[in-house]
């Protein structure tokens, strides 16, 4: 098991689904992530990573694929961009232990899992940032599962989900 990300160029994205069908435009997502500046334009490939990876708590395979990377290429942005990686790590982790929610392919395992147990120190490395309200139920919640306790993540993460 290789615990490195798959490789942006690798054909197996085209074997992983993503919200709207095949992932085969996830790797040019992630890419643009890295490298696209301006709030406006961050804001609506935020928008692309949330309505095609995780929507409504549903998960698909290609995020077990672009959770590593996500994590990876916020860590030298800023507190609001690496705040979102974790939020969307958390929310995919939670939503995989929900009837119905697919499997992790056995090639991703290792590099989900070991993003997934990273949770904790980047919550960590963001201590020394204040946290408004819904940032510290994203923190919470990204420690929960990153200790491998999604059930009490995914109530975190539900908290005024109904107001």
């Amino acid at each position: 098991m290789n615990s490195m990300p798959l490789d942006l160029a690798s054909p197996r994205w085209h074997e992983l689904t993503q919200a709207y069908g095949v992932a085969d435009d996830i790797p040019r997502l992630l890419e643009a992530l890295a490298t696209v500046e301006g709030d406006a334009e961050r804001t609506e490939l935020w928008f692309g990573v949330w309505a095609t990876l995780c929507p409504d708590g549903r998960v698909y395979t290609a995020a077990y694929a672009a959770v590593p990377h996500l994590l990876a290429l916020t860590h030298e942005q800023g507190a609001a961009e690496q705040s979102a990686a974790i939020h969307v790590a958390a929310e995919v982790e939670t939503s995989r232990h929900t009837p119905g929610a697919p499997p992790i392919p056995d090639d991703l395992v290792l590099s989900y899992a070991t993003a997934i147990e990273s949770l904790p120190t980047k919550v960590a490395e963001l201590a020394d940032v204040p946290w408004d309200a819904p940032t510290a139920q994203v923190m919470a919640a990204a420690l929960l599962a990153g200790k491998r306790q999604p059930v009490l993540a995914r109530a975190i993460l539900a908290l005024g989900e109904d107001r």
